[in-house]
């Protein structure tokens, strides 16, 4: 097990409520897709798949600094003695801006976003709307639950999530609905509810006691790092689903069997993805109290340990795609089709996505936002540049262009990393030697 996976206080591994969480998560993720699919069909079905694409990409981009603010902050006010209250404050206040802002904006911008994306139906953009207001719940809970600790919480909030849409398009199935749109609610209703189960009988009072021995960041800290992390965030996921946005353009955004497809090939290659994404809130929790206490050389064996688990897990997952990737997607339903050579690239490139997102949580730990932050357009010029120039088909064209693009955020991330380990481990040095000795609870590695 990596450096920064070990047993929780209570001995329970952390890792087991969070991969159960995003087995179901995932899981169910696929499953929904695929009933969406087989009831109403692959060019039907499109907008729902755009719709789910909107909701991993731009929500999650928008949101989840939320999520990173909260945990990595909470985490860091706890392990000094500090108190939470002023991170939690500021950050709510943060993203309830974002959020009205980004309300207003998609409603005013609701008819030309409804027949660039989809296919004309603007309903689609109101349920996105209630998606957005259901994400920034959604991760201000995870950021709470990760910080404090509370990881069973967070593994049964995405489990219920998961359940939650499938259920939820089952019960509208089983009442005779085959309207895209209704289906596509079950997207948007399912993460609020399960945020707010998640929380049912959490005590404030099961929490770590606080002090105020450590004085919390600046305000002007905090936005700056809200605004990098946003920035960031919104990169990541433009970088991770340009794929779709891509393939909608060069077919003037119509609703087309391609796209359907090419959302559940995506959804197929990025399994490990999920995984990753389980244990993100873990990794930067644990990754901030390494960095707290200027233990770097922990830090850097447990950036080595996860990648080398990832690159390892990552061959074996590209074989499995190879072998069986076109069979799942078939799955998901008359019209739905992709080459397995581009099943394959898609795969590769979600190995490398992973590496560089382990990386940037150090980033992010370190407090080098605006470091991970320049990555994504490095690597997003690049899968760009291959796109354009590349004269395969579409597909081949898409998935070509993705593993161009996330290899180049992998070397750019470890590149920015090792430069910033060096000089926060100077600057720790430094400090230490011109200062009272160290005290136990921030001792400093060689």
């Amino acid at each position: 097990m990596p450096d920064g996976a070990a047993s929780s206080p209570g001995g329970r591994s952390p890792l087991i409520a969070l991969g159960t969480g995003t087995v179901l998560l995932g899981g169910c993720n696929y499953l929904y897709l695929a009933l969406v699919g087989n009831i109403v069909g692959g060019v039907a079905s499109a907008p729902v798949s755009v719709l789910w694409t909107m909701m991993a990409g731009i929500a999650v981009g928008l949101f989840q600094p939320v999520e990173q603010m909260l945990s990595r902050g909470i985490a860091r006010a706890r392990d000094g003695g500090g108190s939470t209250r002023p991170i939690v404050v500021r950050t709510l206040s943060l993203a309830g801006v974002v959020l009205a802002a980004a309300l207003v904006l998609l409603l005013v911008l609701a008819e030309p976003v409804g027949r660039l994306l989809f296919s004309g139906q603007t309903e689609f953009v109101y349920l996105f709307a209630v998606g957005l207001v259901a994400s920034t719940a959604l991760f201000a809970v995870r950021g709470w639950l990760a910080g404090t600790g509370r990881f069973g919480r967070y593994g049964l909030e995405m489990s219920l999530e998961g359940v939650l849409k499938v259920l939820g398009v089952l019960a509208l199935a089983a009442g005779g609905a085959t309207d895209p749109r209704l289906l596509g609610s079950a997207l948007v209703v399912a993460p609020i509810v399960a945020a707010v189960v998640a929380l049912v009988g959490v005590r404030r009072g099961e929490a770590a006691p606080e002090a105020h021995g450590v004085p919390p960041t600046p305000r002007s800290s905090d936005l700056a790092a809200y605004a990098a992390l946003t920035t960031g965030s919104l990169l990541l996921q433009l970088f991770v689903n340009v794929g779709v946005i891509l393939a909608q353009v060069a077919v003037s955004g119509e609703a087309t069997a391609y796209t359907a497809s090419l959302v559940a090939a995506l959804a197929v290659a990025r399994v490990p993805l999920f995984l990753f994404n389980a244990v993100q809130s873990l990794m930067l929790t644990r990754f901030t109290v390494d960095v707290q206490r200027a233990r770097f050389s922990a830090l850097v064996r447990s950036l080595a340990g996860w990648n080398a688990a990832v690159l390892g897990l990552g061959v074996v997952w590209v074989v499995l795609v190879w072998l069986t990737g076109a069979l799942v997607v078939s799955w998901f339903g008359d019209g739905y089709e992709i080459a397995t050579g581009d099943l394959v690239l898609l795969a590769v490139s979600c190995v490398l996505q992973i590496v560089t997102m382990v990386v940037t949580q150090a980033l992010l730990a370190l407090h080098r936002e605006r470091l991970a932050t320049l990555v994504w357009p490095v690597g997003l010029a690049v899968l760009l540049a291959v796109y354009l120039l590349s004269s395969a088909d579409l597909g081949t064209a898409v998935a070509a262009s993705m593993v161009a693009g996330t290899a180049t955020t992998a070397v750019a991330a470890a590149a920015l990393a090792a430069w910033s380990v060096r000089r926060a481990a100077a600057a720790a040095a430094a400090s230490a030697a011109a200062s009272a000795p160290v005290g136990p609870g921030a001792r400093l590695e060689p």
